[in-house]
């Protein structure tokens, strides 16, 4: 009887969470914090640490890297300002006279590496991405749990016999424990403060909450939490001392780490939903604390052009302007909600419904939110999410656990690991606490397709594929599909290689990371890192994932249906006539552009014509990623189809193509349809979508679609939008993403933009501020159809 008698209770508590009127709105502390928080973000912001150095310190000269790294991680926590304003319930932010300050880390390199790593074509850098902590162990156990673990292992390791292995191992656990001990330090700090400003004349009531606040930061992160707003704020230090100094990570799953906390609480009945409500509301807040709005704070019109980087078969780097200033206010703070937890049950509880509810309440594009839904999700949190969504902003992003889930499985993952994924900097996938993710891009469908027609030669690049022949002398589509997978297979293969075996052989240097770059402090909060002894970018975690990212799907199947109908069906232009036309970007072909635009099947349009092209293409992708990935067994290769917010810079690095595109223009976003060509409604665009293999794309592959604001109103509209999420997790779709918006609306902001400063669309990846955007992507938003939901 006191089992069902619980049972109802909760019942009755997640049933309030998630629509209780109450929980919904913003109670008066939260509302002076919004509005201090809007009124911040079109502010100047300055930066700290830049200026300061531990090589001064003694015997820096002869302290390793690693070492000297936690020297000045120490040294941030320690000295950046910090500050606790009034109504502050979550304390952690970087502030000095109400200014916002961005923190560095201190210098802790040498000359004489910097030099080396130049010589080497290397990067030195303190910033590390898509990587979560193990939130569960160290809010359970505190930091001195993990210091304990660390010093165990340092015990272990010192019996070993001397040798350089040993020495980097003991150098290594020496900086974690360095590192867990100053975000220790840094809560103490916060613990002094409160107490000395409950000491200076404020209410009652607040010096009670200054001495309560003080008490949390004095207890948290160092131990294990004991209540729920404890474990709130033991979450955020760790985070908030990661993120300031560099480490832009995903928060991983907090309706799933940090409940305990919560029903325990609830069940107690020493903590109500209101409260639960303010502290989560409080806590989403902190994650805006650097926001900005207003462009001409951060935007450098001396920065804009175009820098390329290409090696061993994938894009290393680029910078390009219109692309950087959209992620402005993209820090890189996912969390997921719901979903199926590692034993297989069902994650929806009361927290959920409250970061919901947050992310609801707020105009704000961070943290990125994803709902990971399954086909025994609760039809409430279905349709929960779908009210969300029709408040614009793009959020919350969808997954499909059922699809997810078991392609991590046939990837080897356990299923109990598989079940607890996370999504990294966007919506690319990981596993929560074990892994270490990074990326493979630039497979560019439609560079390789522009390869295939030149004998492996970019307009852009220059020579970068193989040769395939003279496209001319093609005398079947099948010739040309052809060539366009050993383009393919050939860049594949270049990009496997170059990190497995640099990872085999200990000398690659990639991305935001490489040989001479550590992390120790997430290292000691990644599970194995310490047992191995090793640093988490470095093989000390469980699994180490490389997505392997194709690009341009829908517009290289477009592309490839023109040639098929009209080279090699009927004829209507020879292969040599078309690439004369390329040649001169349309110029001078227009009735040539507008039948290839107008008169040829496209994908997203339900077409057998074009998506068994698609499935081809993708077919092989596929099939290529897990032949190549087969050498390296302790890595993981996933496949995955994404753009993020690169789709315009993806687009300048090929000219002009088939399916009628102009040279340089943007390519379609992630899996989707290409601007203008989804001409049938979002249900044939999602049945084309299906066809793409996307069962298997562990890693992810969003389509992004967009429904007009007025055909959505009302509880009818809701049911609609909520009955379209249902269909795409039970037809097998991957990950959908859907915006809200009003395209005349997006006009005026642009003639208006300062009535407009919190208006926000979903970028490939995150949701941005639209009047943030260059003129380029606000013109991409407007064209991008707008669908009737169905």
């Amino acid at each position: 009887m006191a089992i069902h008698t619980a049972d109802r209770a909760r019942e009755s508590s997640v049933h309030e969470a998630r629509v209780s009127p109450g929980l919904r709105g913003r109670c008066d502390r939260v509302e002076r914090l919004h509005v201090l928080l809007r009124e911040r973000m079109t502010r100047k912001q300055r930066s700290w640490g830049q200026d300061r150095s531990v090589l001064d310190e003694p015997e820096a000269a002869d302290t390793p890297l690693v070492l000297r790294r936690a020297r000045a991680f120490r040294k941030a926590l320690f000295e950046m300002p910090i500050v606790i304003e009034s109504d502050d319930l979550i304390v952690g932010n970087a502030a000095e006279n109400g200014t916002v300050v961005r923190t560095e880390l201190p210098t802790y390199t040498t000359q004489g590496e910097l030099r080396q790593a130049a010589d080497e074509g290397a990067v030195i850098t303190d910033h590390l991405a898509h990587k979560t902590p193990y939130y569960y162990t160290v809010l359970e156990n505190g930091l001195t749990g993990t210091i304990n673990e660390i010093d165990s292992k340092l015990d272990q390791v010192k019996e070993d016999p001397a040798s350089a292995a040993r020495s980097e191992q003991i150098d290594l656990l020496a900086a974690a424990r360095m590192e867990c001990e100053a975000i220790i330090a840094l809560a103490h700090r916060y613990a002094d403060l409160a107490e000395t400003a409950s000491r200076q004349g404020v209410s009652p009531a607040r010096i009670e909450e200054l001495r309560r606040i003080a008490a949390v930061c004095r207890r948290v992160p160092e131990h294990g939490a004991q209540t729920f707003h404890e474990a709130v704020q033991a979450f955020w230090f760790i985070h908030f001392a990661l993120f300031t100094t560099g480490t832009i990570i995903s928060c991983g799953r907090p309706d799933q780490h940090l409940y305990p906390f919560l029903k325990r609480e609830l069940h107690e009945e020493t903590i109500s939903l209101e409260e639960a409500q303010e502290i989560c509301d409080c806590l989403w807040m902190r994650f805006n604390d650097r926001a900005q709005i207003v462009r001409e704070n951060f935007c450098d019109e001396e920065m804009e052009g175009e820098v390329w980087e290409w090696q061993a078969g994938h894009r290393k780097r680029f910078t390009y302007a219109t692309d950087k200033y959209d992620a402005i206010n993209h820090f890189g703070q996912n969390i997921l909600l719901g979903g199926i937890r590692p034993d297989g049950s069902d994650g929806t509880n009361e927290l959920t419904y409250l970061l919901l509810n947050s992310l609801e309440k707020f105009s704000f594009t961070s943290p990125v939110v994803t709902l990971r839904l399954h086909r025994d999700s609760p039809p409430e949190l279905v349709r929960r999410g779908a009210e969300v969504l029709k408040t614009g902003g793009g959020m919350p992003f969808l997954n499909n656990d059922d699809v997810l889930v078991q392609a991590y499985a046939d990837l080897g993952i356990p299923p109990e690991d598989a079940r607890d994924y996370a999504n990294s900097n966007c919506w690319e996938t990981m596993i929560e606490g074990k892994s270490d993710q990074e990326l493979i891009r630039g497979m560019n469908f439609l560079l390789f397709l522009e390869l295939a027609l030149n004998r492996g030669v970019s307009s852009v690049h220059g020579p970068m594929g193989p040769d395939t022949g003279d496209s001319r002398s093609f005398k079947r589509f099948e010739d040309l599909l052809e060539a366009w997978k050993r383009q393919l297979d050939h860049q594949l293969r270049l990009g496997i290689e170059f990190i497995g075996d640099g990872i085999q052989t200990g000398t690659l240097e990639h991305s935001s990371h490489g040989k001479y770059a550590y992390n120790p402090a997430l290292s000691a909060m990644t599970l194995d890192c310490i047992q191995n002894a090793r640093d988490v970018i470095r093989g000390g975690a469980r699994y180490t994932i490389w997505h392997v990212m194709g690009e341009a799907v829908a517009n290289a199947v477009d592309a490839m249906a023109v040639i098929k109908m009209l080279v090699y069906e009927q004829q209507a232009v020879t292969m040599d006539g078309l690439l004369t036309a390329l040649g001169e970007n349309w110029d001078g072909y227009g009735d040539l552009r507008r039948r290839a635009v107008a008169r040829v099947p496209k994908f997203a349009n339900n077409s057998d014509y074009a998506d068994s092209i698609g499935q081809q293409m993708m077919s092989f992708f596929t099939e290529r990623v897990r032949f190549h990935a087969a050498r390296y067994p302790e890595l993981v290769f996933p496949a995955s189809v994404g753009t993020f917010s690169w789709y315009a810079m993806i687009g300048r690095e090929v000219g002009a193509t088939p399916d009628g595109r102009y040279a340089g223009e943007p390519v379609a976003t992630n899996l989707s349809p290409v601007v203008g060509a989804d001409l049938s409604g979002p249900t044939s665009a999602i049945n084309s979508y299906l066809k793409m293999s996307v069962a298997g794309l562990a890693a992810g592959a969003p389509i992004d679609l967009r429904f007009s604001s007025n055909g959505l109103k009302g509880e009818a509209g809701t049911d609609r939008l909520a009955g379209l999420m249902s269909a795409f997790v039970h037809m097998g779709g991957n990950m959908l993403t859907v915006t809200v918006t009003d395209v005349e609306e997006l006009k005026r902001a642009i003639e208006e933009p300062e009535k407009y400063r919190h208006l926000r669309v979903r970028m490939g990846g995150w949701s941005a501020y639209f009047v943030m955007l260059s003129r380029e992507q606000q013109q991409m938003h407007i064209r991008r159809v707008e669908h009737g939901a169905v």
